[in-house]
């Protein structure tokens, strides 16, 4: 066998390499968000509040970027941050206990160590005393590998069509009393409703 013969198979085996890794990561990546969704909707079980167990595909550092919750570069940012950003919706006690939500159409960019998922959010959300809310969004997901895989490290989401609906028909969990919560702020202007029109900012 030539010396180019050689060279061409190797070449070849390191491209192959190359896409092997990427499928895998893609794999991984998809099955980090997977688990976002898992945790947020309570494991799809009928118990719908949301879990903290979503805040563990974050790094340490990440930040959450609610399009009409959170002025650009202001969400809630490190683990301290997003995890009281967190507690306050999220859970049977809390006003916003209903969440059904689940990604489609996801295209994923892996850049080394570092990659971008995009996907459009589909969800069903409903506050305490509110009409439920059928809405379609953007995710984007900035990731980096790490020793324990990989993790977000920027969450963005940006609506883009929601609706009411007349009413939740299912197996829905019994709720608690309302607990009285601190809510997450970055200082700036009021929260606003997370279902409430998108307003430009």
């Amino acid at each position: 066998m030539s010396e180019s013969s050689v060279d061409g198979y190797e070449k070849r085996i390191a491209d192959l390499e190359a896409r092997l890794q990427e499928l895998e990561d893609v794999r991984e990546i998809n099955e980090v968000f997977r688990r976002w969704h898992h945790a947020c909707t309570g494991g799809f079980n009928g118990i719908q509040a949301g879990r903290m167990e979503a805040l563990e595909v974050l790094t340490d550092d990440a930040t959450i970027e609610i399009q009409a919750l959170h002025e650009p570069g202001k969400g809630p940012k490190g683990r301290e941050e997003y995890t009281r950003y967190w507690d306050f919706y999220f859970g049977d006690a809390g006003p916003l206990p209903y969440v059904f939500q689940t990604s489609l159409d996801q295209r994923i960019e892996v850049h080394g160590d570092t990659a971008v998922q995009y996907s459009n959010q589909l969800g069903i959300f409903q506050s305490r005393g509110a009409a439920p809310m059928l809405s379609l969004s953007r995710r984007v997901n900035y990731l980096r590998r790490t020793d324990g895989g990989w993790k977000i490290y920027k969450t963005t989401g940006d609506s883009a069509f929601a609706t009411t609906l007349a009413d939740l028909n299912g197996p829905l969990n019994p709720l608690p009393p309302e607990e009285q919560r601190v809510q997450w702020t970055y200082g700036g202007r009021a929260e606003v409703d997370p279902m409430a029109p998108l307003k430009n900012h």
